[in-house]
């Protein structure tokens, strides 16, 4: 009867014990993982009151980047944007081409005008690369306390419905990296 109880018993902790190990893990964080590189923010000159900042963001599972900031010492606000052909400009009927000025960027194939705009959210598919670029969607800081100086860095605040606020240092460049 002993032995029997004996082999129950480590029958029973052997039973928990590979379960343990199992690959379900239900304990795991509920964030979908993001990679953010190519930060950067452009220079601006002394008397601009408006800054910009880009990067390319990888999601691996769907995600919507729902907003950004700054602390106040940066920007007095900031909001997702997005560059677009004006309405009835020739753009509309002509497409966009490729910049040779900014690899990525686009351009009025046609010579029509652009304007930026803001957007509530920007839409992310997982594993594609979201790219924030000028000409395209970008994070716009507005009413600059200081000028953005080539060299420094500002912390930048992105918030995801799903993954929730990440926080990235962002470097001030004259140009992409």
């Amino acid at each position: 009867m002993n032995r029997m109880l004996v082999g129950i018993g480590l029958t029973a902790a052997l039973v928990v014990g590979v379960s343990a190990c199992g690959d379900d893990d239900k304990s795991s964080s509920s964030k979908d993982p993001i990679t953010i590189t190519d930060t950067w923010a452009r220079t601006s000159p002394m008397n601009a009151a408006n800054g910009a900042a880009y990067m390319t963001i990888v999601s691996s599972a769907a995600d919507t980047l729902m907003s950004a900031s700054v602390e106040p010492s940066v920007a007095a606000k900031v909001e997702l944007h997005e560059t677009v052909a004006v309405e009835g400009s020739p753009t509309e009927s002509t497409g966009m081409t490729e910049s040779t000025a900014m690899p990525g960027a686009t351009t009025p194939a046609g010579g029509g005008a652009m304007e930026m705009r803001p957007v509530d959210s920007i839409a992310l598919e997982a594993g594609t690369p979201l790219v924030l670029m000028p000409g395209g969607y970008h994070i716009m800081l507005l009413d600059l306390v200081n000028p953005l100086t080539t060299g420094s860095t500002i912390a930048l605040t992105l918030n995801f419905e799903k993954a929730g606020a990440m926080t990235i240092t962002v470097p001030v460049s004259d140009e992409a990296p």
